[in-house]
């Protein structure tokens, strides 16, 4: 029974945050959730799955996982056909929870910091600009990108670490890519690079 309360406050929670927080609220929210959870399990007993399982549910839903694979994609979306952009928002998803997995796999005590999130002048869109701060003290620039979506929640849409941009380094990969290879041939060969990693 206490297992269950536990369940039922923490989707209740997430469930009202989702609805209701501001940008600098959703992003201190997915990273404290999965910092706060990877401190209860000693370095050693920090396996693959069970990373791979708080970040699919503190971090996954606090993307937008087809505004951000189509940015990623650029301009040859527009040419993808559906189920190809499907296939794509699907395997960018794994591609995601590879890179988080592995990061906070490999946590050892950073701290985030997060100032108040800026407003483009729509108030549509926020930056939510931060620090990853080692162990070390050394502070790592940290710049979330939101958008406020028709359900009026503010999902995360890009990520600048140190001045490198998630979406910017992802379109440039696959812009260079696909000058060489279709487009199905790169999702086949990122599914095969996702499934090699899980094994």
């Amino acid at each position: 029974m206490k297992f269950i309360a536990t369940l039922l406050i923490s989707l209740l929670s997430f469930f009202h945050l989702a609805h209701a927080a501001t940008p600098t609220e959703t992003v201190e929210y997915a990273t404290e959730s999965v910092i706060s959870e990877l401190q209860k399990i000693p370095a050693e007993g920090r396996n693959t799955d069970e990373v791979k399982r708080l970040v699919e549910s503190y971090i996954l839903p606090a993307i937008d996982q087809e505004r951000i694979a189509k940015l990623a994609l650029g301009k040859h979306w527009r040419k993808a056909t559906k189920d190809q952009r499907s296939a794509f928002i699907d395997t960018f998803r794994d591609l995601q929870v590879r890179t988080y997995t592995g990061a906070f796999k490999a946590f050892d005590g950073q701290k985030f910091e997060f100032q108040a999130a800026r407003f483009n002048k729509s108030g549509k869109k926020a930056i939510v600009k931060g620090y990853m701060i080692q162990p070390s003290g050394q502070q790592i620039p940290l710049d979330f990108k939101l958008f406020v979506n028709k359900q009026q929640e503010w999902k995360i849409y890009d990520a600048v670490i140190a001045g490198l941009g998630m979406v910017t380094t992802y379109r440039q990969q696959l812009s260079q890519e696909l000058q060489n290879k279709s487009l199905d041939e790169i999702i086949a060969s990122m599914s095969g690079d996702v499934q090699t990693a899980q094994r």
